[in-house]
């Protein structure tokens, strides 16, 4: 009489169980791309909006230490104002050290005159200035870039022109003008209204509105730029 054992019967994977794995990891990998991708394009964005943020401040840094330092005379008692700075170019009264152009139509343009002090390594847009000279300097924005030119009054040269931040769309700029002589700002007046009324020798501040490409344009809701505003004191007319 022949015993019967117990035999174990052993199966492989099935089609269908293959197929279950394949799908279920497919959809995994495909989450886990996607959240790499959204990962990515959000650290993309987080620098785009860094970069844009440090041109702002390094733009608005230099025309503040322009508007500022308008007129700086390092020998007041040696020389006046009105001897160190003549009637010449786009200067038409003598002393006169800031002259802006422009309506609000995002080309404004911004000259200043100032004379470099031996320990001016804030001053003017080039980092090779000659102490006791003389200098203009002219803003404006031009393919993208806030560019300045940069003359030696002094020596006679030709203005030498610097790309100094891109990524800007435009610049506009009013100035605040004390028109009744009290001493404080009573209106704010385009580069245009203020050689109109000749009140360049009354402004006490520039309202400066430089206008950035915006990194994030063309997602829902964003404009294609973003400004930043500042109100810089015109030092030598305070």
């Amino acid at each position: 009489m022949k015993s019967q054992g117990s035999h174990l019967v052993q199966r492989g994977i099935g089609l269908v169980e293959v197929m279950i794995a394949l799908t279920i990891g497919l959809v995994l990998l495909l989450g886990v791309s996607q959240a790499f991708l959204t990962m990515r394009e959000t650290a993309t964005t987080a620098q785009q909006l860094s970069a844009v943020q440090n041109q702002q401040r390094m733009a608005m840094y230099f025309l503040h230490v322009a508007v500022s330092g308008a007129g700086f005379n390092p020998d007041p008692i040696a020389k006046s104002g009105e001897v160190l700075y003549p009637v010449s170019g786009v200067f038409t009264a003598p002393g006169q050290t800031l002259l802006g152009t422009g309506a609000g139509a995002a080309a404004d343009t911004l000259s200043v005159r100032f004379t470099a002090s031996a320990g001016g390594a804030q001053q003017g847009c080039s980092a090779s200035l000659v102490a006791g000279h003389t200098y203009t300097n002219r803003f404006n924005v031009a393919n993208g870039f806030l560019t300045c030119s940069e003359t030696d009054n002094t020596a006679a040269t030709a203005a030498t022109t610097l790309n100094l931040i891109g990524g800007l769309a435009g610049m506009n700029i009013v100035y605040g003008v004390d028109s009744t002589g009290g001493g404080s700002v009573t209106q704010y007046l385009t580069g245009a209204q203020v050689t109109t009324a000749n009140f360049w020798g009354n402004v006490k501040t520039a309202q400066v509105t430089l206008l950035f490409t915006n990194a994030l344009a063309g997602q829902p809701g964003q404009p294609q730029t973003v400004s930043l505003v500042e109100t810089i004191p015109y030092m030598a007319n305070i």
